[in-house]
Parts: structure tokens; C-alpha cells; sequence
């Protein structure tokens, strides 16, 4: 199963999904990432591939064994990263990757491998450990 393994503590903060976040399902890595924007009261909503600010970890802080567990909490406060490293990509079901693959954030909160005019570069996938190193923001949107 894919997990963050190194985040810095300048690549990260926590914020609070909005309400309307509830029960969203994770949209890419293992079905447990999700891309999210912040909307005009704050809150964590689902990015898009202009305005994603980050993605979390669906599960967080909740019990793997149970029913929904890659679901979002409304109104619960979740880590946003943008900027640290993935382990164990070859688990990922959407999109599968392969090393020197970019990954670019899509509407509804998904990732893809290629990117398309407006889409925000996400990270790359390194050969040989199955590591992805996300970087979001480091590069301009595709044109």
C-alpha cells in the first residue's frame, strides 16, 4: 500500500474539510489521495487542476478495517501535503505508474501521467524504489 514516507515540515499543513467533503473518496495513488483547493471560508474542498493546493490522505486517522475508511471526514482537520515523498508506487490502481512518469493533478481530484493545457505538475516517479517525489507547485501548469 502506498504511504508518505518523508514530509518536511515546511511541505505540509492542516486544515479542515468543508461539510460538502463528506463521504468523497479518495481519487487516485491506492484509492487513499485526494487533491484538494481551500474554498472562500477556508475549508478543504476537492482540487482541480488549477487550484489544487495539496493533497491528503483519506483515511487519516481512522481505522483501516473499517467500512469507508478512504472516505473524507466533513468538519475534520486533515494534513495537506504538497510537498514529500511517496513509497510502494507500484500499488497505485489510478493512475498506474512507471518510473520517469510525471504526474499532474486532473479535475475531481485525480491524478494523471500526462498533462494537458492547465493541468498542475504534481511530482515524478523515480526508477528503481518505487518512490515518488511530489513537489506541487514546483513547475508551471501545462500549456
Amino acid at each position: 500500500m502506498a504511504r508518505i514516507d518523508k514530509a518536511p515540515e515546511g511541505g505540509k499543513f492542516r486544515a479542515t474539510a468543508a461539510a460538502g467533503l463528506d463521504a468523497t473518496a479518495g481519487a487516485w495513488g491506492n484509492g487513499e489521495f485526494l487533491n484538494v483547493g481551500i474554498d472562500a471560508s477556508g475549508e478543504l474542498v476537492v482540487g482541480t487542476a488549477t487550484d489544487t493546493v495539496g493533497f491528503i490522505v483519506t483515511s487519516e486517522g481512522q481505522d483501516a478495517d473499517a467500512a469507508g475508511n478512504k472516505d473524507v471526514i466533513g468538519g475534520r482537520v486533515y494534513t495537506v501535503f504538497f510537498q514529500c515523498e511517496i513509497v510502494e508506487a507500484s500499488t497505485f490502481t489510478a493512475p498506474t505508474v512507471s518510473a520517469g512518469d510525471e504526474l499532474w493533478c486532473k479535475a475531481a481530484g485525480d491524478v494523471g501521467t500526462t498533462g494537458a493545457t492547465g493541468d498542475m505538475f504534481l511530482g515524478t516517479v523515480l526508477s528503481g524504489d518505487e518512490r515518488v517525489v511530489i513537489n506541487l507547485h514546483s513547475r508551471p501548469v501545462s500549456v
